[in-house]
């Protein structure tokens, strides 16, 4: 493969250069005779009319024929034809010339007028050459540069190299000479040998035989030996080689009518519809570009039917057309679409002729008259503006219906189909959408998807017919790797059943290709490729109205090919998505299960220690204040403190179950501060004892009563006091109760003097089971839980706990709450 596109390169490049040459030779020389006396029609070196001529040329209308000899002008003998066309040149335009000739052995005398070469005379006879080969080369190149599969393309190409060298140098042949006269001939007689090989070739495709190599080299020796028998009498007795040349020409024939039968007779032998269409449009190109031109140089040179072969050129251009189409089909561009465009354009033009007939001959018999008239100017503007576009797309959509039988709007399809590829859908539902949406407008009997993301999942297959939903494509893959993978290494090609069996690509697979098509029913395959990598088949069947896929289909269903392994793509990933949240959900609902029975055992297990923990500390109360010993006294405190704090721990444990259960609900009521707050000094006073810490409560006076839930306040409030003391060894923890009548609102402070927390952490105190020492060996005790009881608390009444605080500086946090239970809102919006 290396090689071959090494080799490839090499040939571009150097057609490339020989195009810039002769291009260049033809350009300099072109400019030394425009504009200059001749004699109104060119000779060959050998002094022989050469068969090119415009109607006005002086000597086709003086009566010389093509391949008569000049022997004189004005009874001066011809030596060379450089003088002969210097003479001319000297004369001037408009002088007459009397020509002594020689015509099959008979002198005759002929007399016709210089006149001067124009650039008009120039573009109609030697131009023509020049636009033809450049024609004929690009598009005859084409199948060979763009990597034809059929082996058809090499030959082919050697054929339009031949041709462009042949027509090229055709002015130069006939005026300078200054390339070699071999280079010109060679490539005249070359060419139909090319030809004849390329037929060959087609026979050998369509009987799948292979063509003998002492045949197609006895070809090339053919054409050889016609080009050296024409050298080699170049300048020999005149009859003969005009034999000669005239035989070349014949054997030009003779490729052409070779090229016609074997091209007709692979179109009797072939089953394909594809190659039967290909081979039809090959053999009107051959007929048109090939055939007709080389019988109207025979027949002007043997029987002199005068016409021109620069004439005679102009079809020719329909050949490389015709056979670049052929090989080229799907590839690289549509005949059938320029075909569309130009009955198309006709149409438009016929219709605005007969529009402007018909307002020229009825409504204004005058505007049909006054060209320079600008208001005619403007109107039939303005009628053509108005009308083009609409006419245009009208006119295309009946050029598809009536001529290609198209029963939808490809842009309009295209563009439903891919709004419908955009939406999120199972894979399943996207490609029955897609199915359902294409089949029908593109007339196909049955279409399968086949798609999988990856070897490890199954299949995703979907048809319109049942039957095939079954199949999978790897059915009878002959390894691990899937068959359609195997198809598509290295390429994302689709695949037309009707190529197969004629397509060297296929040479190594067409057995298994053709067994996956006939499994499937499928006349077209499209890979789905998704991430540069093969995920599935795209197949389609056979057409209702027996018609063929044609390459605006094709174009059309490879573009909604890779939105469809898009879409797929997303279908799976957001099943996938779906399939995960539920999983997830599934997932939550067994933890909330778990965290409620977690939570009810916590709160069972609190429930049934609280009462002998209840009953510990009771006991030892009484023990303490009876008559006992100091050390008795000091066991039975500890006793005391311990059961306290482990039912001050159950009770925060059970109050959050509680909460996270059933919002543990909140009852308001008319609650009197100074109750609460002799409460919450006993309380304290009981935690202070004898440690080294001042408690003080600083009320105001205006502050009696409050409207909230006091079992809930009174909780809170003991938390923090709790904290208070627990995080302060020594110092001061003071109670602070004020009310804020601008925001009607009472504030309730607890300030310590005690370690202080961080900013960083003032928020993660807040957070249920958070500790700020969490290691096993923490100076300080506790669940984690208090202070999240207490927000959420306050939370329920409609208030909220701030707090401030610095490293070693003590904390302060405030409990603010609304003098009135339906003032929580006011408060929030104040906050």
């Amino acid at each position: 493969m290396g090689h071959q596109t090494r080799q490839r390169r090499l040939l571009f490049c150097s057609t490339g250069i020989l195009v810039v040459l002769l291009l260049g030779q033809m350009v300099v020389l072109s400019s030394r005779w425009v504009n200059q006396s001749f004699p109104g029609f060119f000779i060959y070196d050998n002094f022989t009319v050469a068969p090119y001529s415009l109607p006005g040329w002086a000597g086709s209308a003086a009566g010389l024929r093509s391949l008569d000899r000049i022997l004189s002008v004005n009874d001066d003998p011809v030596r060379d034809r450089g003088s002969f066309y210097a003479g001319i040149r000297a004369l001037g335009a408009e002088r007459p010339v009397r020509y002594q000739i020689s015509r099959a052995g008979q002198p005759l005398d002929v007399v016709a007028s210089t006149q001067t070469f124009t650039l008009r005379d120039w573009l109609l006879s030697f131009g023509i050459y020049v636009l033809i080969g450049l024609a004929f080369l690009m598009i005859g190149g084409m199948p060979y540069f763009y990597r034809a599969p059929s082996p058809l393309a090499r030959p082919l190409c050697f054929m339009v190299v031949a041709v462009f060298v042949w027509f090229q140098t055709t002015f130069d042949f006939v005026t300078a000479g200054w390339l070699p006269k071999e280079i010109r001939i060679f490539a005249l007689c070359l060419t139909p040998s090319a030809a004849i090989h390329f037929a060959l070739l087609l026979r050998e495709t369509a009987a799948k035989r292979p063509a003998s190599r002492i045949l197609v080299g006895s070809v090339y020796a053919l054409g050889t030996l016609f080009g050296f028998l024409n050298t080699a009498t170049y300048f020999g007795p005149v009859e003969i080689w005009r034999g000669f040349f005239r035989a070349a020409y014949l054997y030009v024939l003779f490729g052409a009518s070779v090229f016609l039968l074997m091209t007709a007779t692979a179109l009797g032998r072939t089953r394909s519809d594809l190659e039967r269409s290909r081979l039809r449009v090959m053999l009107v190109g051959a007929v048109a570009g090939f055939f007709i031109p080389a019988a109207a140089t025979v027949l002007d040179g043997w029987l002199h039917w005068q016409i021109p072969y620069n004439v005679a050129l102009v079809p020719t251009v329909f050949f490389p057309i015709s056979v670049a189409f052929a090989l080229l089909k799907y590839r690289l561009f549509d005949l059938g679409q320029l075909l569309k465009v130009a009955l198309s354009r006709i149409a438009l033009i016929a219709f605005l002729v007969g529009t402007y007939a018909v307002l020229a001959l009825t409504v204004a018999p005058w505007a049909g008259q006054s060209a320079n008239d600008p208001l005619v100017i403007m109107f039939f503007s303005l009628l053509v503006v108005v009308l083009f576009n609409p006419l245009l797309r009208r006119l295309e959509k009946v050029v598809d219906r009536c001529i290609y039988r198209l029963a939808y709007d490809p842009p309009k399809l295209q563009s439903e189909i891919s709004m419908f590829l955009r939406t999120l859908d199972s894979p399943t539902a996207i490609a029955r959408g897609f199915i359902d949406r294409l089949a029908g407008p593109l007339g196909v009997e049955q279409v399968s998807i086949f798609y999988r993301a990856h070897t490890s999942l199954p299949w995703l297959s979907v048809s319109n017919d049942d039957r095939r939903e079954k199949q999978t494509p790897n059915k009878n893959a002959r390894s691990e790797t899937d068959l359609p993978l195997q198809l598509w290494a290295g390429a994302g090609e689709p695949i037309y059943r009707a190529e197969v069996p004629f397509d060297p690509r296929f040479d190594s697979r067409r057995a298994e290709i053709l067994q996956l098509c006939d499994q499937l029913h499928a006349e077209l395959l499209l890979p789905l490729v998704y991430d540069r990598n093969v995920r599935g088949l795209l197949c389609f069947g056979s057409k209702r109205a027996g018609l063929e896929y044609s390459s605006e289909e094709l174009r059309l269903l490879e573009t909604l090919a890779e939105q469809l392994a898009l879409s797929l793509e997303n279908g799976r990933l957001y099943e996938e998505s779906l399939t995960a949240r539920q999983k997830a959900e599934a997932s939550n609902q067994k933890l909330r299960e778990a965290d409620r029975l977690k939570k009810d055992f916590v709160a069972n297990i609190c429930h049934e220690i609280r009462t002998p923990v209840s009953t510990m500390i009771g006991y030892a109360e009484i023990l303490r204040n009876s008559t006992s010993p100091e050390e008795s006294r000091a066991h039975l405190d500890r006793l005391v403190d311990g059961g306290q704090q482990l039912a001050s721990l159950m009770d925060s444990l059970m109050n959050y179950s509680r909460l996270e259960a059933d919002g543990s609900a909140t009852s308001f009521a008319i609650v009197n501060l100074k109750e609460v707050v002799a409460g919450l000094t006993i309380i304290t006073q009981r935690l202070i004892r004898a440690r080294p810490i001042e408690f003080s409560v600083r009320m105001d006076s205006t502050v009696d009563v409050i409207e909230t839930d006091g079992q809930k306040l009174q909780q809170i409030l003991v938390e923090l006091l709790t904290n208070a003391l627990k995080f302060t060894q020594r110092g001061r923890v003071d109670l602070l109760i004020r009310e804020d009548r601008d925001r009607n609102v009472l504030e309730i402070a607890v300030a310590d003097t005690g370690i202080g927390i961080g900013r960083e952490d003032q928020e993660l105190i807040f957070e249920d089971f958070r500790q700020l020492d969490g290691s096993s060996t923490r100076h300080y005790g506790g669940t984690g839980v208090g202070l999240g009881l207490c927000r959420k608390f306050a939370a329920a009444l409609g208030g909220e706990i701030q707090v401030r605080s610095e490293v070693g500086m003590g904390s302060v946090f405030t409990l603010c709450l609304p003098l009135r239970a339906g003032e929580s809102a006011n408060l929030r919006e104040a906050a």
